[in-house]
C-alpha cells in the first residue's frame, strides 16, 4: 500500500516529463554569430523563419513569447483536404509608441518585419526564402492531410 502511494505520483510525474519531451517541437535557432543549432522546446508551437539579405534568422516561438492566436487560427483551418503549411506575415512595429519620450524621430521608430511561421519539426531549416518555400513543399509533397 505504501509502495503504491509513493510510486503512483512518481510514475505520473515521470510519464508527464517523458510526454513533454517527446512532444516538444524541434526548431532551428541561430545565435548572434549566425551559427545554427537544433533546439527542442516543449513550450514552442511554431518555428519561425525571417528571410534576410544574407542568411535568415530562425527560432522557435510559443504563446509565452509571441501572440500565437493568429497562427493557431490559420493552422486550425486545415482539414483532410486542405492544409495550411506556412503563414507568412509582413508586420509593422511602432516602437516609438512604446516609449514616446525617448524617441527623437518618430518616423524612424517604425520597423517592418517579414516572417514565416510553420508548425512541424525542423520546418525552418532553410536560410533563404526560396529554399524555405521549396523545403516546405518537399516536406509535405507525399504527406496526407488525414492526420486532421
Amino acid at each position: 500500500m505504501v509502495f503504491s502511494t509513493v510510486f503512483a505520483p512518481v510514475l505520473i510525474i515521470t510519464l508527464a516529463l517523458f510526454t513533454a519531451r517527446t512532444n516538444a517541437l524541434v526548431c532551428y535557432e541561430n545565435d548572434e554569430n549566425g551559427k545554427i543549432y537544433e533546439v527542442s522546446n516543449g513550450s514552442w508551437n511554431y518555428c519561425v523563419f525571417i528571410p534576410g539579405s544574407g542568411d535568415g534568422r530562425v527560432f522557435g516561438v510559443g504563446p509565452e513569447v509571441d501572440w500565437t492566436t493568429a497562427y493557431d487560427n490559420a493552422f486550425g483551418m486545415s482539414d483532410n483536404i486542405y492544409q495550411v503549411l506556412s503563414v507568412c506575415l509582413l508586420e509593422k512595429y511602432d516602437f516609438g509608441r512604446l516609449n514616446p519620450k525617448y524617441v527623437k524621430n518618430p518616423s524612424a521608430s517604425v520597423e517592418f518585419i517579414f516572417r514565416c511561421i510553420c508548425n512541424y519539426d525542423r520546418c525552418n531549416s532553410a536560410t533563404t526564402f526560396g529554399n524555405y518555400l521549396k523545403t516546405i513543399k518537399m516536406d509535405n509533397a507525399n504527406s496526407s492531410a488525414e492526420k486532421y
